[in-house]
């Protein structure tokens, strides 16, 4: 049953875990151990932004012995292939109006499970927004959480002690390999303190009890609800997010987080009490976008602090040097990338992208770099340079991805500096127009 432990699970969060890590450059969890019980039936309630990586994060951070199931969005299990691959993975189908009014009876066996999921003090994860989102806002959370907990709680008159976990899961560049990922755990929600309102009125304790869920988020989430201005938000936190995080936040894990949520407060509160001056920083940021597109620039370049000639001359002759074993990695890892390419190419919604590239590397990485450990001791009946190869293509291969990354961004930062010099005014302007 999907409620007990399986250890065909256990191992396989071995590679699959392996595998996570090596996606980002940091992963950053708070709160998890003081907000997480061990001890307790548990709902993980976290927004949704990048499809199945979101569910691959929170099996990361469990530190739990029990194993966490999945409720995920009916449609994807469409295909019989997907449905038994996500099924061995503990995810069960949640089925929405979209999906058909049929198929809403359905619901009640999937709730009964995760019912009986709760009362064996399993962990259940379930994204209260019922659809992935790829903005930094959170979509209006819906009653899948309260529909499941409080019916399962009064079947034993409310002494299961069960909580709702809010967690906040923030990219600081959701399409980036080698990107950061903040993971938050908030303060559980006791789902006892309905007991009176649930025996009195079961449907205004489901909405109060999702309200409470959805405020938990809001505060938690870095929420830019004004589509109006969206990328100007999103601008001004690429822009001041370091610089703030360095001013006001230094010391703390989540310093990008938080100056990205203090970032959405203080334009929020500029635009609600004061719209003269929240329009004149927007119209600076468009302007500061014209300038820096006008030059080839993003909101992603560091414009701040150009590097000094020796800074950059350092950073190249390490990159130059490290050349050879760079084009190693890429050499051996040239059909795992194609496969990546591939696998990406085939879904339009590109929130799926980042899970494709997870995918190449769990899978094929692996098998190129068995086959090509072969081919190598076949060839030279040297098996002892096939283990040596076997050992040295994923390391060089991942040293490759980092080096391009690093020497990308010193591209970027060369054309900076230049840019500074060769047009001083412009540059000085528009670090005033983004500042914050």
């Amino acid at each position: 049953m999907i409620y007990r432990y399986d250890f065909r699970y256990a191992l396989a969060k071995i590679p699959v875990n392996t595998a996570l890590r090596l996606n980002f450059r940091k992963l950053v969890f708070v709160g998890m151990k003081e907000n997480v019980s061990k001890k307790r039936a548990i709902i993980f309630a976290p927004n949704h932004r990048n499809a199945l990586i979101d569910a691959l994060i929170l099996v990361f951070a469990s530190y739990h012995r029990k194993q966490i199931v999945f409720l995920a969005r009916a449609d994807i299990f469409k295909k019989s292939f997907m449905a038994w691959l996500l099924r061995g993975m503990r995810i069960m189908p949640v089925f929405r109006i979209r999906d058909g009014k049929d198929n809403l009876d359905k619901n009640n066996e999937i709730f009964n499970n995760a019912a009986r999921i709760l009362r064996k003090n399993n962990p259940i994860a379930l994204f209260p927004e019922a659809k992935h989102n790829p903005k930094q806002s959170l979509l209006p959370i819906q009653k899948a959480v309260p529909r499941i907990v409080l019916p399962t709680e009064a079947s034993v008159d409310f002494q299961l002690r069960s909580q709702i976990v809010p967690v906040s899961i923030y990219y600081r560049d959701m399409f980036g390999f080698l990107s950061d990922v903040y993971v938050t755990f908030g303060t559980p929600i006791e789902v006892s303190g309905y007991k009176d309102m649930y025996n009195e009125n079961s449907v205004l304790a489901i909405n109060q009890l999702r309200q409470e869920l959805e405020n938990r988020l809001k505060s938690m989430v870095v929420n830019i609800w004004n589509d109006e201005f969206y990328n100007e938000y999103s601008h001004a936190i690429d822009w001041n997010g370091d610089r703030i995080a360095r001013e006001k936040f230094s010391g703390r894990k989540d310093d990008f987080l938080q100056a990205a949520l203090y970032i959405v407060k203080k334009l929020d509160e500029l635009y609600e009490n004061n719209r003269v001056a929240f329009d004149q920083k927007t119209a600076g940021f468009r302007e500061a976008c014209i300038l820096l597109k006008k030059h080839g620039f993003t909101s992603k370049d560091r414009l701040g602090n150009p590097s000094s000639v020796w800074n950059l001359f350092t950073r190249f002759t390490a990159l130059i040097l490290s050349a050879p074993i760079a084009f190693f990695g890429f050499l051996n890892g040239i059909f795992p990338i194609l496969i990546n390419k591939k696998l990406s190419s085939l879904f339009k919604d590109k929130q799926f992208i980042p899970s494709a590239r997870y995918a190449s590397g769990l899978f094929f990485v692996p098998i190129f770099d068995l086959i090509q450990s072969l081919i190598v001791g076949a060839v030279t009946k040297n098996w002892l340079l096939a283990l040596g190869y076997f050992i040295l293509m994923p390391l060089t291969f991942y040293f490759a991805l980092y080096w391009r990354k690093w020497f990308k961004t010193g591209r970027r930062d060369c054309k900076v500096r230049r840019f500074a010099k060769q047009h001083p005014n412009t540059w000085k302007r528009v670090l005033e127009l983004i500042r914050l």
